[in-house]
């Protein structure tokens, strides 16, 4: 089983504060793409943000 690198970890606690903490949006599903190693994030009220965490912990939306 793949984990996620400690840079994505670091992207993913980031990102989930500032959408749960400053910007109020529901986050729906995170998951680790078996394919590309990339973190997914889909939030938002009508599931409309989606972002990916590469696995350098650089954040693409």
């Amino acid at each position: 089983m793949n984990e996620p690198t400690a840079a994505q970890l670091r992207s993913l606690y980031r990102l989930c504060h500032l959408l749960t903490n400053v910007m109020f949006q529901p986050i729906h599903i995170v998951r680790l793409d078996e394919r590309t190693l990339n973190l997914f994030i889909l939030a938002g009220q009508h599931e409309e943000i989606e972002f990916e965490i590469k696995l350098d912990g650089n954040i693409e939306p």
